[in-house]
This record gives structure tokens, sequence and C-alpha cells, in this order.
């Protein structure tokens, strides 16, 4: 093959085994990085074996290397799509047998694969125990997720659907899978499950775009089950946190909400009102203050180590929903300051 100015910074040589093993190594050392170039992925995957068996095989011969190799090639449009399910279906028959393997040597269960700073410190609190005890490293919830991403793609939805509720399994603090499951039960009706998984995604996220969503999948799951004075109250809630433009298909939903209300138009809902409403119900059309306690020392340790930048990411939300914590408030100015 000889040196191909294209990738001259990786130096291929002709012989297989030695450019396979520096496309590979070159890939890895740049894989948390963001700087992979498309161009050496189109080519790393070729040097990977012709199906999805042969794959599952050299994975398994050597998952250092490959493990994170192929999930970093999954995720990599240019790349046919034909090739990627390949690649994905060897890293999910190998993922699958290592998760066996794993759950068996586990003393504590069940295990989890959180990525986040936010979702290792949210377990902490909710758990009330060290995130270190049930934590692994291996990619099960990312691998799981970019599986059901290339399914979708390929309008495999039920497929997609396994492969997002697996991601969620290893990391239900994420909200990537969440949004996919809710979209997907919804879809199909189950006015419950989707309540039950949109109830949990309130209460676990801190963000106001997220808290919105939350809010109006719950609202669809309440219209589903004939509850129309509650699930306007979780519509009206969710556009008091939506940023931007309201999302597809809003307009439609609340109309028929309030079709099935014999209302003409939207109605103000007081504080007092809402809360006279769910008096005694379970179920709540507000944020969850768990999220806020969690992201508030973050928030004070970003600062005191010079983070402004994970500071501004924390704290810009944090103080939406509290904003008379003024050592918070404090913060957030000094470290927008210490930006400019």
């Amino acid at each position: 093959m000889g040196t191909n100015s294209k990738y001259n910074w990786i130096n291929l040589t002709g012989d297989n085994d030695l450019d396979r093993h520096n496309i590979f190594n070159y890939i890895i050392e740049n894989f948390t990085k963001d700087k992979t170039e498309a161009e050496i992925l189109v080519l790393a995957a070729t040097f990977l074996g012709k199906d999805s068996r042969t794959i599952f095989n050299e994975i398994r011969v050597n998952p250092e290397v490959l493990v994170p190799v192929c999930l970093y090639l999954m995720g990599e449009e240019k790349i046919d799509l034909a090739r990627r399910v390949e690649i994905g279906n060897a890293l999910i028959k190998y993922t699958d047998g290592y998760a066996r393997k794993v759950d068996e040597k586990a003393t504590r269960k069940p295990l989890y694969n959180f990525v986040l700073e936010y979702e290792k410190a949210l377990y902490t609190k909710m758990a009330n125990a060290s995130v270190e005890d049930i934590l692994v490293t291996y990619p099960f919830h990312q691998i799981y997720y970019m599986q059901g991403v290339i399914y979708e793609k390929m309008a495999d939805y039920t497929k997609a659907f396994v492969m997002y509720s697996k991601a969620h399994q290893w990391n239900p603090f994420n909200p990537k899978p969440i949004l996919k499951i809710l979209e997907g039960l919804k879809y199909d009706g189950r006015a419950q499950d989707l309540l039950r998984l949109a109830m949990w995604y309130l209460q676990i996220t801190y963000s106001a775009p997220n808290i919105s969503a939350a809010l109006r999948y719950a609202g669809y799951a309440l219209y589903l089950d004939g509850k129309f004075q509650e699930a306007y109250a979780f519509y009206y809630q969710s556009i008091v946190y939506q940023d931007g433009e309201t999302p597809a298909r809003f307009n439609e939903e609340i109309t028929s909400v309030l079709t099935a209300l014999k209302k003409d138009a939207p109605y103000e809902l007081s504080r007092a009102q809402i809360k006279k409403l769910f008096a005694y119900s379970k179920i709540k059309p507000y944020p969850s203050e768990i999220a806020f306690d969690t992201i508030r020392p973050l928030i004070i340790n970003h600062y005191a180590k010079g983070n402004y930048v994970d500071v501004l990411r924390y704290a810009t939300q944090y103080v939406i929903f509290r904003p008379n914590d003024d050592k918070i408030v404090r913060i957030l100015k000094a470290s927008k300051l210490n930006l400019d």
C-alpha cells in the first residue's frame, strides 16, 4: 500500500498487521478527544473482519483494543450503515456475554455504567451509598445506546427499543435512552409505563428543557388514562419550562386534552389550583428537589477548583429553580466574570 499522503500521520506500510495495529491505536489515543478524523475511521472499518462472526472473534481475542475501536466506528456516519450493523452486532454479542460474566462475579447488584459526574453524584445521593461499589467502567451504556441508534436508522424500531432499554438498565440517569424509550412508549400508547418513566425522568433531571419534556410525556400518559384535568396541568406546567419553540405535536396534543375537557381554549392555572388538584396524588407536576440538591455541591466544588465552564453548566440551570440561593447566584456571577 505504501505511504498515503492522506494518512501520512499514520504512515501506512502495506503490512496489514502493522497498519491495523497503528490505525487502531491511533483511534484509541484520540478516542476521548473528539479529534479522530472520519477518514481514519472509514479506513479502520476495512481492517476488521468481513462479517459479524469474524469481528466477534477478533473482539474476543483483543477486547482492550477492539471494544473502544468498534464503539467509535459504530457512531461514524460516513461508514456504510450495513457495515456499522455488522460491527455493532459483533460488539453486542461480545457485550452480552461480558455482561453475564460481570453479573456472575458481582458482590453487589445491580451494577451500573455511569458516565457523567452528575450521574455518579446522583446515585450517591439517592442510594446513600458509595458509587464505587456498583460502578463498572466497561461501556455497556454507550454500546447498547449506539446500537439502538443504528437500528433506528434502519427503521427496525423493535430492536432499537430493546437496545435503548438495555442502555437504560445500565445507566438509568442518562437522558438519551430515556427520551428514546419515552417516545416508543408514547407511540405504543402504553400509558402506565409511559407515566412511570416520565415521572422517573422528572425526578432525576435538572435542566429546564428536560423537565419540560418529562412533564409533556407524563401529561400524555394521563391523557391516555382518561385523567384529563391532571393531563392539562402537566402540559400547562411544561410550558413554564419550555425553552424556545414548542415541540412537534404539542399543539395537537394540548388541543386533544382541551377537547376532552370540553374547553374551547387554553386556560390559566394558579399554583394553588395545581396544588389542590394533586393534593392526594403521588404524582405532581413539579421538578424534584433531589436533582438540585445534587448539583449544588458540584457547583461549589467546581468553583473552588476554578472550573468556571462547569460551574456555568450546572449553575445556569440551578438558579432558574432556586433564584434565592445567594451563594450560588454569587458563584455564577463570579464565574461569568472570570470567563470574560
